[in-house]
């Protein structure tokens, strides 16, 4: 996959180079100082010269190291940029981020690439909990490490949020296990007081509404966010009700260990969810998703974004906006009759909901009244904002509007004016835009018998939420 790494110094001077298994040589590192480095007009992070195509960061140090990855086949690169960013951040973590010190301890940085690629060019371990295992000498500090609250120095002043995560979470790790772990991305030995994992799925719905109440665009963007503070290596495992899952036998099971989200599913579902372009953490095993439709994994301690997914069917829609504008007895105005309609059940909320309504260029004032919520006149930015900071379920209220334009303005500019389309700002606790749905939630820890704390939500926020008028 890639044929060769080099490092080179802000100026151009190279100082590592490593090559796998292939047909090039050293020498490619002057074709590259030439073209890219000594070239000015550069600014593309690709370079393809015939057969040979260079991948190319600047390291965060101040030293702004080059660090270029080179490849002779058809590799992924994304996942060779990926790489190169894991590999900056490991030199920074052993305290390789300026020239003078990568000089001094240039054979650290060849011991790095050794453990983080094959002979074959492919990367095997990138994080730093499993590689400073392996490292003959140990990084001078972590990456974002879920140990650092607790291995930090009991004499050194402790911050505000290392005070809390400590009390609050009680968290520890055992220092004396020094066996590497079997999952790069979690390290063996932590241990909490109180085991909770929190399951967050957060949805963005984006609509286009057309004059005549037509939908024109609808579609969900979505991510599941994780957050565990699970002791020990456990196995977490979760179901969805997508459209090809609800077959599986495994879907509905559940044990002793197991989790019905039965009470607290949302009220509006669409049964199955036909889920699009879905992507995962590098904990997820993707065989068993493709097999058995099951999202299974070992999670990292703390907060990860799990997974992403895209649905363009049977869409939840939490309002109804109706809007109709005329003109005004005066001709030189608009009258606005406006009707805000929420869809989503009774016993929900939505909260900090605002409606952005346009208006001429040539406003000055608006005659304003409303049913409920408040409502303002902003002229610096040509538009009536009217404001819930509470918007109960299947609820209705109106607002009606007539501009007062300026002196000079006439019915033709009124008629050539664009009328930008209204837009909605909203969030919506417990209410699934998607209809998705958890069905269950399993926590398996074959060494350590603990009972877990589960917590799932569900939030829906407004994308391009827009009505043509």
């Amino acid at each position: 996959m890639i044929n060769g790494v080099l490092v080179y110094t802000g100026k151009g001077e190279l100082i590592v180079s490593k090559f796998s298994k292939s047909n090039a040589k050293r020498s490619i590192s002057d074709i590259f100082r030439v073209q890219v480095i000594n070239n000015l007009d550069v600014r593309s992070p690709i370079l393809t010269l015939g057969s040979t195509t260079f991948h190319h960061i600047r390291s965060n140090s101040r030293d702004h190291l080059w660090l270029v990855a080179v490849t002779r086949s058809n590799a992924n690169s994304g996942a060779i940029w990926e790489f190169l960013y894991k590999f900056d951040s490991l030199l920074n973590a052993f305290g390789l981020d300026n020239e003078t010190t990568l000089k001094e301890e240039f054979m650290t940085c060849y011991e790095l690439l050794d453990l983080m690629l094959n002979v074959d060019g492919v990367p095997l371990d990138t994080e730093l909990s499993s590689v400073s295992a392996k490292m003959s000498t140990k990084p001078l500090h972590s990456i974002n490490s879920p140990s650092d609250s607790s291995l930090d120095n009991s004499s050194s002043p402790l911050s505000i949020s290392k005070f809390l995560n400590r009390n609050n979470r009680s968290m520890s790790v055992d220092t004396m296990n020094t066996e590497p772990s079997n999952y790069p991305w979690r390290p063996n030995g932590i241990k909490y007081k109180k085991n909770e994992i929190f399951l967050n799925i957060n949805e963005k719905i984006s609509i286009l509404v057309s004059k005549d109440e037509t939908i024109l665009k609808a579609y969900v963007d979505g991510t599941v966010d994780l957050t565990s503070h699970l002791s020990g290596t456990p196995t977490c495992q979760f179901g969805l009700n997508d459209s090809l899952s609800v077959d599986e036998p495994n879907y509905y099971n559940s044990d002793d260990n197991g989790f019905r989200n039965q009470q607290n599913i949302p009220r509006a579902t669409a049964g199955t969810v036909v889920l699009e372009d879905c992507k995962f953490h590098e904990c997820v095993s993707l065989d068993k998703f493709n097999r058995d439709r099951i999202i299974k994994f070992v999670p990292p301690d703390g907060h990860i974004e799990l997974m992403k997914y895209h649905v363009r069917d049977n869409i939840n829609l939490p309002f109804k906006v109706t809007p109709n504008v005329i003109n005004s007895r005066s001709r030189t105005g608009l009258d606005y009759r406006i009707t805000l309609k929420s869809l989503f059940p009774s016993k929900l909320s939505a909260n900090d909901v605002v409606l952005k309504i346009p208006v001429p260029s040539s406003t000055v004032d608006c005659k304003l009244n409303v049913s409920n919520g408040k409502c303002r006149f902003v002229p610096e930015e040509s538009c009536i904002i009217w404001k819930f900071a509470k918007y109960n379920g299947l609820t209705e209220n109106k607002l009606s509007a007539v501009t007062v334009s300026s002196n000079d303005t006439t019915q033709l500019m009124l008629q050539q004016w664009a009328r930008p389309p209204i837009s909605l700002d909203f969030e919506i606790m417990m209410f699934s835009n998607s209809g998705l749905v958890v069905r269950y939630l399993k926590i398996m820890e074959k060494d350590q018998k603990y009972r877990t704390v589960k917590w799932i939500k569900y939030i829906s926020r407004s994308g391009s939420y827009e009505v043509r008028y």
